[in-house]
């Protein structure tokens, strides 16, 4: 690397690959790490989970950032993902009209759109 400044405008959205050239993810954003003075990269990696490299594990930085070593990607866990999907009971039947209710995840409640109003 050279030893020009890189704006954190350029590095936060650019991916990241291993020395392999496998797809880690892209960069998140910049952290400081207090009294060392050291800068790690926060990475959304493929698979969903963020991880942390330090600075010092960049080998190289153009179009993409090049790791210098190998990093282990945490798989998420499928127990993770199954109870939010439980938690949502079956949907009630609109009184008006007998049809089921569409839940509305942003309001947290069911809404019946033959008669426009939430149940």
């Amino acid at each position: 690397m050279s030893g020009k400044g890189i704006p954190q405008s350029k590095l936060v959205g650019m991916q990241v690959y291993d020395p392999d050239c496998l797809f880690i993810g892209t960069v998140k954003e910049l952290g400081i790490v207090p009294g060392e003075g050291g800068i790690t990269l926060y990475i959304s990696t493929k698979v969903g989970s963020v991880i942390e490299i330090s600075w010092s594990d960049v080998k190289t930085i153009g179009d993409i950032i090049l790791l210098s070593k190998k990093v282990e990607i945490p798989q998420p866990t499928v127990a993770t993902a199954q109870p939010a999907q439980a938690a949502q009971p079956a949907a009630p039947i609109c009184p008006k009209c007998g049809k089921p209710g569409t839940w509305i995840p942003q309001y947290k409640r069911y809404y019946c759109y033959t008669c426009k109003q939430y149940l």
